[in-house]
């Protein structure tokens, strides 16, 4: 944690942390930036900007070729302070909240559960897809698929029509976090996948189970302009938008335009 001080009182912070990620394809070391607040009696003073650069100095000096963080896209100040400082916004996601009970009525085929660490091939797909990302922080390769206690995998489920397809699996981290899954009734869908016109059919399918089982609402990530996005977004009662942003070191590649992995755990 990096923090600012004035007289003797902490003023301003910045949390900042390291990680191993893929960034088109090769290894390398990120930082990522969080929770950069300034004391709003001591705002406009440019106390934000000091914090990210000390940041940047540091992850940098720790040998990371990046720096990332996530914004609201309704954070005008923050994307203009940090684009000033040749930040990049590389991708943007919408972070829904679904509303299970929106897709009662909705003709649904019958879904099916895996287990994929009993599907040795099916887990090397779905481990290959998170590779594939243009940018994906390497501990979620091994976390996302992992059981507790190394991870919050608690099952994939798939449901298809003769027109389409849906598979997602689910983060359950409800008890790590200290929450009673009898009441609060929420959990978290990655590796989500849509296909064909009958996408939202084979989607319910995946929704019935899941209400049936106690669960009333998903949180999901999803590209802001991805099929996915335009599909369940009626069916969301919230949503929060951010900015996926990056600042390259010491001329390190641009990051290609495609797939970027949005941490889940978020």
């Amino acid at each position: 944690m990096i923090v600012a001080e004035q007289e003797g009182a902490v003023v301003g912070v910045e949390c900042v942390a390291l990680t191993d990620v893929r960034v088109n394809g090769t290894s390398c070391t990120a930082g990522y930036s969080s929770n950069t607040r300034v004391q709003p009696g001591v705002q406009r003073r440019r106390l934000g900007t000091e914090l990210i650069l000390a940041g940047e100095r540091w992850a940098e000096a720790q040998g990371a070729s990046y720096m990332t963080g996530f914004i609201k896209t309704t954070n005008t100040p923050s994307m203009k302070m940090v684009t000033a400082l040749g930040w990049e916004t590389v991708a943007r996601f919408d972070y829904l909240v679904l509303e299970l009970a929106r897709f009662d009525g909705i003709a649904a085929p019958r879904a099916v559960r895996f287990d994929l660490y009993q599907d040795p091939r099916l887990l090397g797909l779905r481990t290959a897809a998170v590779r594939a990302h243009h940018f994906v922080p390497l501990f979620l390769e091994k976390e996302l698929f992992a059981p507790d206690p190394e991870g919050s995998y608690a099952g994939s489920y798939t449901a298809s029509t003769r027109h389409g397809t849906a598979w997602l699996s689910l983060w359950d981290d409800r008890a790590a976090r200290g929450l009673d899954p009898a009441t609060f009734c929420v959990v978290k869908a990655f590796d989500l996948v849509l296909e064909g016109n009958q996408a939202l059919n084979a989607f319910a399918g995946l929704v019935r189970v899941l209400r049936a089982s106690g669960i009333h609402q998903l949180l999901v990530p999803l590209p802001a302009e991805s099929y996915a996005r335009a599909l369940l977004g009626p069916y969301a009662s919230d949503l929060v938008d951010m900015n996926f942003v990056v600042k390259r070191f010491d001329g390190r590649p641009v990051i290609d335009p495609g797939p970027i992995y949005f941490d889940i755990r978020h």
